[in-house]
């Protein structure tokens, strides 16, 4: 019962501790890695805003400051001027008012769109905009008309020295629509607020009009302060704002010539709830995990020391003088092998007890033979490893025949590929033949079994040749492989074909998480990993091999690996 109970608690340890740290890191990488996902999706929406903001109210700017591009226009004729700026009027429905003021502010024509009004108050905001200008000034928004269409005035001097002013009136009626339009989830919102936190647009507000206050709003809260230190320059900030039930995830953007910020929001917990719902999955899993952990290591223990103990009491009885006691055993394992040869040591004992030598040479002789049983009794490796590694080899001699490798390179291919994955010898059971995929941590010590393999074949004198392909088989030709991220004709040329072999041979091989691939699926993917991972000239040389050789499929109904004719 002793040892049931130790073997039941480090059982325990070695399997709760690192589930529940592998987990727990789980969970906080991937919260982490959803959080940036969803600031990043909030961010880019944010932008594309701020970039049509910027289009819907440039272009018509644009469209005004091209009559700053007209020679001499403060000089042309009165008529000619005032074609030019009704020209600009018919073209842009947004410009709704044009007005031309001296280099002294002097009036001198105000023209207005069709059925446009409200020259005086446009000409009002412009004589404002002049004071000091050098450069485009925009005023703040405003409605205007009978349908109160908001609007903004633009005024620029032209020409250095300034002959003259212009000033618009443009009209802001689409800037809702685009906001409107925005693809956005079902509880985000997004605004237009000016540097003062004052609406601009904003479709998705509740009772909010034009000029209305939102400085109460956590992220406008946030863009107020943020100003009060810096100038409205290209501002871009995203992240979590507010406290308690006001939080929110958002994003905003300053349009530093317009005064304005493009905010989008949504509540914390919507903007957040793929992270709740990962957590919540992750958190059963572990618990799932950490039950079946308790149950295996409960079972394991029990088989392990309920044999053990039958054991015991037998190894009691031939203490005692009882020689020839059997042990009944039906298990097929190492533990069954260990009863069967204490059966056997059992016999030998009854057959000399008389004899103290015999005795002693016959218990030697058991003890030796039930280690030798024993380490004979584990097989660390399967079959298919080694079918595996003898594809490879085989593949890759193919390869570099085609390619016209010399009795020596082609020789050193072969040992290559038959070796390249023999740092696997390095690598845990519980990870190397694992019949799920891998976690991150488990694919960490699983990529170091180049490394590993390299340093086994260093001291032999005659696999100098093949190390390169023992450690560089798992390099890419984009520079992203492992260990030493190698690449391109860096990567040795020995290693180069390995890896082209091995990975067709995963493409055209079953193996526990995958079917064996047909020949064109397989080629196809070998075409698309061809100046990714696979130097292309050893790409084309497989075609080349396939080509030359023929292919044959083994069995009939599932694809089985192919093997080229040699």
């Amino acid at each position: 019962m002793r040892l049931f109970k130790v073997i039941l608690i480090l059982m325990l340890i070695a399997s709760v501790v690192p589930t529940a740290m592998v987990g727990l890191l789980a969970v906080s990488h991937t919260r982490e890695i959803l959080v940036r996902d969803a600031q990043e999706l909030s961010g880019e929406r944010v932008q594309q805003l701020r970039l049509k903001t910027e289009s819907l109210l440039g272009e018509p700017t644009r469209a005004v400051m091209g009559l700053t591009h007209v020679p001499h226009f403060f000089s042309l004729p009165a008529s000619e001027r005032q074609a030019q700026v009704q020209t600009v009027l018919d073209q842009r429905r947004e410009v709704a008012l044009i007005t031309l003021y001296a280099p002294d502010g002097q009036l001198l024509v105000s023209l207005a769109g069709p059925g446009e009004q409200g020259l005086v108050a446009h000409q009002a905001r412009a004589r404002s905009l002049l004071q000091g200008l050098s450069s485009v000034r925009y005023s703040e928004v405003y409605e205007t008309g009978a349908d109160k269409v908001p609007a903004v005035t633009v005024a620029l001097p032209v020409g250095n020295p300034v002959t003259g002013y212009l000033a618009a009136q443009l009209t802001l009626d689409g800037l809702s629509p685009l906001l409107r339009r925005q693809s956005l989830p079902v509880q985000a919102i997004a605004y237009v607020t000016d540097i003062h936190g004052r609406l601009v647009a904003g479709p998705g507000l509740p009772n909010a009009r034009l000029g209305t206050d939102l400085s109460a709003r956590p992220a406008v809260r946030s863009l107020l302060q943020t100003l009060g230190h810096a100038k409205p320059t290209e501002l871009f900030r995203v992240g979590n704002f507010g406290d308690g039930a006001d939080r929110v995830a958002a994003a905003y953007a300053v349009l530093p010539e317009a005064g304005w910020a493009v905010v989008s929001e949504e509540p914390l917990e919507v903007a957040y709830a793929q992270v709740a719902t990962m957590e919540r999955t992750m958190g059963w899993g572990v618990l799932t995990a950490l039950v079946v952990a308790l149950i295996l290591a409960a079972t394991f223990s029990r088989r392990v020391t309920r044999p053990l103990h039958g054991l015991m009491k037998s190894a009691l009885e031939i203490a005692r003088g009882q020689f020839g006691t059997l042990f009944p055993t039906q298990a097929k394992n190492e533990l069954g092998e260990l009863a069967q040869t204490f059966n056997y040591m059992s016999q030998q004992l009854m057959a000399y007890d008389q004899e103290t030598r015999g005795l002693y040479e016959s218990l030697e002789k058991g003890y030796l033979e039930t280690i030798v049983a024993l380490a004979n009794s584990i097989d660390s490796k399967d079959s298919y490893t080694r079918g595996h590694s003898q594809r490879v080899g085989d593949t890759a001699v193919e390869i570099g025949r085609e390619l016209g490798l010399h009795d020596m390179e082609i020789r050193q291919l072969r040992y290559g590929g038959i070796l390249h994955d023999i740092g696997k010898i390095g690598i845990v059971e519980t990870i190397l033949l694992k019949q799920t995929q891998l976690t991150a941590e488990e694919m960490t010590v699983m990529r170091e079994h180049p490394a590993i393999g390299d340093s086994i074949i260093n001291p032999v004198g005659f696999l100098k040749g093949v190390r390169a392909a023992v450690r560089s088989h798992h390099e890419r030709w984009d520079g992203t492989g492992y260990p030493d991220k190698l690449q391109g004709e860096q990567i040795p040329l020995i290693a180069r074909i390995v890896g082209c072999a091995d990975t067709f041979d995963a493409c055209t091989s079953t193996r526990p998480y995958q079917k064996a691939m047909s020949l064109d699926v397989a080629l196809d993917i070998m075409d698309k990993l061809r100046g990714a991972s696979l130097d292309p000239k050893v790409v084309d040389a497989l075609h080349r091999v396939i080509e030359k050789k023929g292919v044959r499929m083994e069995g009939q109904g599932q694809p089985q690996p192919v093997k080229l004719a040699s």
